[in-house]
């Protein structure tokens, strides 16, 4: 005889199936999160080695005229300020566009877990299914190293 009390019941499973699917999107939404701040904090670094780079030059630039002539002296301040000011401009572009780039990746990303949780939700089996063959290929692939 065997005892039936133990065995789960398919409402149990689909629970099961559904609670794991949602903690593989969080997951994914998670990682997504976090490549929109790796996408952030690379621009910011790029942003901060570039002008301190601009304005080392800047310096070097300007003790070479004030070693110079006095005219070629101001007329390489000006020159400094305008490069100073197109540079920052710059800066502040790629610094936006590094930002921009980032939010829609991050839409991106929020779509896409949108996407999958509907899946999820008009699709359970097949959720269940590819999510446990997701797992077995990745258990595989850990097993080996």
């Amino acid at each position: 005889m065997t005892d039936h009390k133990n065995t789960p019941t398919a409402s149990e499973k689909l629970e099961s199936s559904q609670a794991h699917a949602k903690k593989a999107f969080d997951v994914t939404a998670a990682v997504a999160r976090e490549v929109a701040e790796v996408a952030k904090s690379g621009a910011r670094s790029a942003y901060t080695a570039g002008r301190e780079e601009l304005e080392a030059a800047a310096h070097d630039l300007k003790e070479a005229a004030r070693s110079s002539y006095g005219d070629l002296s101001r007329s390489t301040k000006a020159k400094y300020d305008d490069l100073s000011n197109l540079a920052s401009e710059r800066y502040s572009e790629v610094a936006d566009r590094a930002g921009e780039v980032a939010l829609e990746y991050k839409a991106q990303f929020d779509e896409l877990a949108a996407q999958a949780e509907d899946y999820v939700r008009d699709n359970p089996f097949k959720a269940v299914g590819i999510t446990f063959a997701a797992g077995l290929l990745l258990g595989l692939l850990l097993r080996r190293r």
